[in-house]
C-alpha cells in the first residue's frame, strides 16, 4: 500500500501530467531568451576621451563621450545606467563612476562620463564602459575599452 501512496494518482490524465511538463519547458526557454536577448539591446562606441590634468583642483580627470544607438526598441524609453571602470596600468580597479539614470532614446543619443582621479602618479589608465539595467547587474550593450595616457596640461602665454 505505502508503494501506491508515492506513484501519481491512477486517476491523473497523462495529458494533464504532459501539459504540465511543457508548460515548464516554455516557461524556462522564454526566461533564457529574455536574458539572451539584453547583452545587444544597446550598442555603444567612444566617440572622444581624455585623460587630463585638472586645473583647479591637484587631480586627473578621465571623461569618455560614449554614442549609442538603440538595437532593441523594447527597452525605448527605460531608465538605464552607464557604467564606467577605471583600471591602473597594472590592472587594478581603481575607480567605478556611473551616469545614472537616463532614459534610452529610440534615435539613440550620446553620453558623458567622468571621473576625477587623485593619484597624480597615474600616467596612463584603461577604462570599460557598459550600459546596464538600473541594478547595475545585467548589461544591456556591448563592453567597451580604451587605454589613455595622461596628456600634458595645456598653458597660455
Amino acid at each position: 500500500m505505502d508503494f501506491q501512496k508515492n506513484r501519481l494518482l491512477p486517476t491523473t490524465p497523462p495529458f494533464l501530467i504532459l501539459a504540465m511538463v511543457f508548460s515548464i519547458f516554455i516557461m524556462l526557454i522564454s526566461v533564457t531568451e529574455s536574458f539572451s536577448q539584453k547583452d545587444d539591446s544597446i550598442d555603444i562606441s567612444v566617440v572622444n576621451s581624455s585623460f587630463i590634468p585638472l586645473t583647479n583642483i591637484d587631480a586627473n580627470q578621465v571623461k569618455v563621450n560614449v554614442e549609442y544607438t538603440l538595437e532593441d526598441e523594447k527597452i525605448q524609453n527605460q531608465i538605464i545606467n552607464a557604467v564606467m571602470e577605471v583600471y591602473a596600468s597594472n590592472g587594478t580597479l581603481i575607480r567605478t563612476s556611473t551616469a545614472s539614470g537616463f532614459a534610452v532614446q529610440s534615435d539613440g543619443g550620446e553620453q558623458v562620463l567622468r571621473t576625477t582621479l587623485h593619484d597624480k602618479s597615474l600616467q596612463s589608465v584603461s577604462i570599460k564602459i557598459v550600459f546596464t539595467d538600473l541594478t547595475k547587474k545585467i548589461p544591456l550593450s556591448n563592453a567597451i575599452t580604451e587605454d589613455l595616457k595622461l596628456e600634458e596640461a595645456s598653458t597660455t602665454d
